[in-house]
């Protein structure tokens, strides 16, 4: 796995050897990527069950200026201390040991721009997103206007909560991207 452009593009990345995650691959990463556009440009990342964490640090080679990575197994946690290591980005970003979820469900600061999330697909299909997009919303981790995209398979439809409009929705073999945004407080 690689970095696919911006500033470390082409520079290789670790992952975990734990059989648990299954690293977004790079052409869907850059699907992601092109979608977001301009808007990565001096953004605020939230990366939520980050794996391998190379979401995020494509956010940041591509101009992002914040990124933060939520992940709770241990293993995963090393493997993108890792990778932050090999890349040295600036600014540093923060990693947080935590059950995404329950972070969310916890946070009391200031609002992403963008956030990422790609949970076990099994997981995603149990839990699908209208909650998650509602709780994003609720406890202001993303600000009003801001994104959040998700990996899930083909098969699992997006929801779309109130608050929330879908403004993108593809799909890349067994992978789907979907994108909302924020659209009111």
């Amino acid at each position: 796995m690689r970095i696919t452009s911006g500033i470390y593009g082409g520079r290789t990345l670790a992952t975990p050897k734990t059989g648990e995650i299954r690293p977004t691959q790079d052409r869907v990463r850059e699907a992601l990527f092109s979608m977001l556009g301009d808007c990565i440009t001096g953004a605020r990342f939230l990366d939520l069950f980050a794996g391998s964490g190379a979401v995020g640090l494509e956010a940041l080679s591509r101009g992002a200026a914040l990124a933060v990575f939520v992940e709770r197994n241990p293993k995963h946690i090393e493997c993108i201390r890792k990778n932050i290591a090999a890349l040295a980005p600036s600014p540093m970003p923060q990693l947080v040991r935590a059950d995404a979820y329950r972070w969310i469900a916890a946070y009391r600061a200031e609002a992403f721009d963008i956030a990422f999330a790609d949970p076990p697909y099994a997981l995603g299909q149990e839990r699908g997103y209208a909650d998650f997009l509602g709780a994003l919303a609720e406890n202001g981790v993303i600000r009003v206007g801001g994104v959040f995209a998700a990996e899930t398979t083909s098969e699992q439809s997006p929801e779309t909560p109130p608050g929330w409009e879908l403004v993108r929705d593809r799909t890349y073999g067994k992978s789907r991207l979907a994108i909302w945004r924020r659209i009111d407080g």
